[in-house]
């Protein structure tokens, strides 16, 4: 019987010229993004993006250890669901000190 878990851990990649700013407020940035999406975990990720410059990437944690100690894939997240992250990402960024405060 296969054992399937939705994503619940997200990486967060932020554009090359956010990422310093981003990284100064690492804690408080987690931390919003798991207030606005409960029952969620959010890190930033610690490399550089690739691709388009502008965009956050948001990076689902496709792997979970099952009851039976064996490595498993969680079910994809839907995009839309992607999408409302990388928004929230946004406007994170574009509000200034009072997303900080999360």
């Amino acid at each position: 019987m296969a054992t399937e878990r939705e994503v619940l851990e997200f990486i967060i990649v932020p554009p090359f010229e956010q990422r310093a700013a981003v990284a100064a407020a690492k804690e408080r940035f987690e931390n919003y993004l798991g207030n606005r999406f409960p029952g969620y975990r959010f890190k930033v990720g610690p490399f550089a993006p690739v691709g388009d410059d502008e965009e956050f990437y948001v990076l689902p944690v496709m792997n979970f250890l099952g009851d039976d100690g064996e490595n498993h894939m969680c079910t994809p997240p839907k995009r839309w669901f992607l999408s409302e992250i990388a928004e929230a990402c946004r406007v994170f960024r574009a509000s200034g000190a009072r997303s900080l405060a999360a």
